[in-house]
């Protein structure tokens, strides 16, 4: 799987990757993503979700929520919940998933979404640095954003809003 993520993020990095989108309900594939997810096996997870249609790249964006969910499990207490929600917003959808882990400290916000990168203080991460970085990098390939902040109650909300249809660059004129 880091393998995998490293040609990812080698690929993302030098621009050659385009999305294939197609339009398809967001919150279809969050439940499907938490639904195949083993590794949230014995966990609370609480869905928030909405129907909202957009234009994604289906695979890339599953990757999003997984790589969030991997993250929010790590940082987790298996007894705590974690929530995953998709809500419509007048710029797009957001995609979110919230933990009541440790959160983090606001000098390292957005040092963690670089590659390689870790989150510091005193809660060591493990992992390679590579998925909240991909994260980013298919947010930004939809034209979108990625982001985290502090969850009301403790802990961390990380946040995905895309564009419900990517921009398209208009088409060269011949002169």
């Amino acid at each position: 799987r880091i393998l995998g993520d490293m040609l990812d993020l080698d690929r993302l990095i030098r621009g050659v990757v385009e999305p294939k989108t197609v339009p398809v309900d967001v919150s279809d594939v969050v439940h499907r993503v938490v639904g195949e997810a083993d590794f949230l096996s014995g966990r609370t997870i609480e869905l928030v979700t909405q129907t909202v249609i957009a234009e994604i790249d289906v695979a890339k964006v599953e990757r999003i929520v997984e790589n969030l969910l991997v993250n929010a499990a790590k940082h987790t207490p298996v007894s705590s919940p974690i929530w995953v929600g998709v809500q419509p917003r007048a710029e797009g959808v957001l995609i979110f998933v919230e933990d009541e882990g440790p959160g983090v400290e606001p000098e390292h916000r957005e040092l963690i979404f670089e590659p390689f990168q870790q989150g510091g203080g005193d809660h060591p991460s493990p992992g390679s640095g590579i998925g909240l970085s991909l994260v980013a990098r298919f947010a930004e390939l939809h034209g979108g954003t990625a982001w985290v902040e502090d969850r009301d109650g403790g802990g961390a909300s990380f946040r995905v809003l895309l564009p419900y249809a990517p921009e398209r660059a208009a088409p060269a004129r011949a002169s």
